[in-house]
């Protein structure tokens, strides 16, 4: 094999694995989904009857319930015997549904909720009971975070060229996925995120990320990013994001691994063509030293007879 030869091959085995990665990847602005109930008033009077629009929901079951206290301390806040239980309409239109507000054991500020038998789902919606007492809010001993924070990054490297930089150890491309969740029962609007990814405890890259705004409670908020990691990329990389504003900061982490593949891959192909080309190498050599012994003239030698 010839040294054309040998570079014909690698440039082909390049193509092949650089036509495998996507293309370029755009940053999205971010967006907020989850459960959501609204109401046809807000100002009620207890026994009266309201009409409750539900959706976002992924649970088929809800249980609704008038709390007061904004709901702060879970159902000790709420009046559980009046709460009404309904099955979700699956067609993908609003559940729609009327039930009497019943008054909450605790004082106002007052709250329709609706949530799920675990919880992680909710929605709230405000509302002004007539003639039922106000207090300030209390708070649950030990109460943890009003906030989920999740991180996800994955290799995303836009093009054929970034895509062999980055397989051969140069700087590569990420995209970052970031979700944040209230799992209050009030909006946040105090929300701010810092994100980060290094190797080890050194810092490569931060993630810049949107204002959530107002984080409804039950509601997710998420955006993805791209973000560039310099060369060489190679290793294990830490993705860290903080949610702050909404009580004790909430901190997430994720790692990736980036494995120089083209890199690997090249260097194992040419020390297999090498190998090939010094075992050709020393078979054409005895072939050579074969053939040069057949065609040498004989000696012979004679003896004289004295």
């Amino acid at each position: 094999m010839s040294i054309r030869d040998l570079s014909i091959r690698v440039v082909l085995l390049g193509v092949t694995l650089l036509a495998m990665w996507s293309a370029p990847i755009l940053d999205a602005q971010g967006t907020s989904s989850g459960p959501v109930v609204t109401l046809d008033r807000t100002v009620i009077d207890p026994g009266q009857r309201v009409v409750l629009n539900i959706d976002g929901f992924e649970s088929m079951n809800v249980t609704i319930s008038v709390c007061g206290n904004e709901a702060r301390r879970g159902s000790v806040d709420c009046n559980m015997f009046a709460s009404e239980g309904l099955k979700l309409d699956t067609d993908g239109t609003s559940t729609v549904i009327q039930i009497p507000v019943a008054a909450p054991p605790v004082p106002c500020p007052c709250v329709i909720r609706v949530s799920n038998r675990t919880f992680d789902e909710i929605a709230i919606a405000p509302i002004t009971l007539l003639g039922h007492a106000v207090a300030p809010i209390v708070e649950t001993p030990g109460q943890q975070g009003a906030l989920a924070v999740t991180i996800a990054a994955r290799n995303a490297s836009p093009g054929l060229f970034a895509a062999a930089r980055a397989s051969m150890g140069g700087p590569a491309t990420y995209e970052v996925t970031v979700t944040v969740k209230n799992t209050s029962t009030v909006p946040l609007a105090a929300v701010s995120l810092a994100g980060s990814v290094g190797r080890r405890n050194d810092q490569l890259a931060a993630l810049a990320f949107d204002d959530p705004g107002v984080l409804a409670p039950g509601r997710s908020w998420q955006q993805v990013v791209t973000t560039k990691v310099p060369g060489p990329s190679f290793g294990a990389l830490k993705w860290e994001v903080a949610a702050s504003g909404a009580g004790p900061t909430v901190t997430a982490i994720g790692t990736t691994t980036q494995r120089p593949t083209l890199l690997i891959v090249i260097v194992l192909f040419l020390v297999a063509d090498v190998f090939l080309l010094a075992i050709r190498f020393r078979i054409r050599r005895r072939q050579r030293a074969e053939s040069e012994a057949s065609t040498a003239p004989q000696v012979t030698e004679t003896l004289a007879v004295v």
